[in-house]
């Protein structure tokens, strides 16, 4: 009989363990839309960089990549905290992409090539530093003629 209750107990205080881990009162991990595509904005002037890109030859451009969803929407700001973004162009020697200390959606873009020279853009998106679980583009770039002044705060 002390055996039948204690492992009437033992089933009961097991029973009482599971249902309190199944039922938590912590918050499922809040889902964030994923992009349907991304633009490039100028950083320094907040303003969208018209397609297809032109980058000044010699010059380094702070741009502020924005995601959007499927209806159009700017997501970033639901992005911004747990997310990267990436550049990266082809070929590798036509910019230097150096990403921006604790923004992780702004790159100085210091293009390398020769006013004329193109090249096409891919723009990343993912979970970790490569952003390489989505990607957009390819885009067309292009380098313009002589060196600007810096663009970038």
């Amino acid at each position: 009989m002390t055996a039948r209750i204690l492992k009437l107990l033992v089933t009961t205080v097991a029973a009482a363990f599971t249902l309190a881990a199944c039922s938590s009162n912590e918050a499922p991990p809040e889902n964030h839309p994923e992009p349907a595509s991304a633009r490039l904005f100028d950083a320094a002037t907040h303003t969208e960089l018209p397609q297809p890109y032109a980058l000044p030859s010699g010059a380094t451009t702070r741009i502020e990549v924005h995601y959007y969803g499927v209806d159009g929407a700017d997501i970033t700001n639901d992005l911004i905290a747990d997310h990267y973004s990436s550049l990266t162009f082809a070929p590798t020697s036509f910019a230097t992409v150096a990403s921006v200390t604790g923004l992780r959606f702004q790159h100085d873009v210091t293009v390398d090539a020769a006013p004329a020279a193109a090249s096409d853009l891919l723009i990343g998106w993912g979970h970790d530093e490569l952003a390489d679980e989505l990607s957009f583009g390819p885009c067309a770039v292009t380098a313009s003629g002589g060196a600007q002044a810096e663009s970038h705060p």
